[in-house]
């Protein structure tokens, strides 16, 4: 297994043409004797170069490694895999966001020195205060022009994470397709609950494979999308809300008891706001056809 892996992220290195990979492969290497080198795959940073081609490569190692776990089911496998990518694509938008907040504070910083440059040297100041303006304008422009080549990276990375998702889940549903059982339990009119503060409100959703895509109507008001997975039994839910966006994550577990139906786990706020809970449990029952 050692010598393939070696091999392989050789062949990753002269392949991808990127020249960030090479470190990031000798970093990979280190992580052969500890059996995470599938897991380390996915923590190799996508660079702006030839992404596309890289994203395939990359899927294409994982599969032909994947007969070394054979103690492990594919399907589960994949669905850690899934999960993981996930993970790694909620931490890379978060840091988008942030990154985003100091661009702009960057921006506003240099329009608004260079604005009182102009009407410094109007006035007449002395060469020195100019000079130290000058010096002020530039911090700003050098923080601007670092945080737009991260908001570049981190859009690209965030490219590539969904090309491999999406390779992910289309497996999933070739080896999963003929006897997902949950996808007609997936599907429906649900009632939910959520906590704290006893929400209450109706969602509807539709299973395509693994992707799970939907609506709900919360009391007071709150309406929005759901998008997410099921993989195995577990759901994991962006809500976006029509007012306030992409406002939680939802994670759950599907339970069947008979006819009873019914979703239910925690909730993660992307968005922290004052007085505002940041978690939270919820509840849903899967309505029959008559909506009861």
């Amino acid at each position: 297994m050692k010598r393939l892996v070696t091999d392989a992220a050789t062949s990753l290195k002269s392949r991808s043409n990127c020249p960030g990979v090479e470190s990031q492969v000798t970093s990979l290497r280190s992580q052969v004797s500890g059996h995470r080198f599938r897991s380390a795959l996915f923590f190799l940073k996508p660079t702006s170069c030839n992404l596309k081609p890289l994203a395939v490569f990359l899927f294409g190692l994982l599969a032909s490694v994947g007969v070394g776990f054979a103690s492990t089911p594919v399907v589960k496998v994949l669905q850690h895999d899934l999960e993981m990518q996930r993970t790694l694509q909620d931490e890379e938008l978060a840091q988008l966001q942030r990154v985003e907040i100091k661009f702009a504070d960057a921006l506003t910083r240099v329009r608004r020195g260079s604005a009182d440059f102009l009407h410094a040297q109007v006035e007449g100041e002395t060469t020195e205060s100019l000079r130290r303006r000058d010096e002020d304008i530039r911090l700003a422009e050098g923080q601007l022009l670092m945080d737009l080549l991260e908001m570049q990276q981190l859009r690209q990375s965030t490219i590539v994470r969904e090309s491999l998702m999406a390779a992910t889940r289309a497996e999933l549903r070739r080896l999963t397709g003929g006897s997902d059982r949950d996808r007609d339990l997936i599907s429906g009119g649900w009632e939910m609950i959520v906590e704290p503060g006893g929400h209450t409100g109706l969602m509807t959703l539709v299973l395509d494979g693994t992707l799970i895509q939907g609506t709900y109507d919360l009391d007071g008001g709150w309406t929005g999308s759901m998008r997410g997975t099921l993989v195995g039994k577990r759901v994991r839910m962006e809500r976006i809300d029509s007012q306030m966006g992409f406002v939680a994550i939802f994670y759950g577990a599907l339970r069947v008891e008979g006819d009873n139906i019914r979703l239910e786990g925690k909730w993660e706020a992307t968005q922290l706001a004052t007085g505002m809970p940041s978690a939270g449990g919820w509840v849903a029952a899967k309505l029959d056809e008559e909506g009861r």
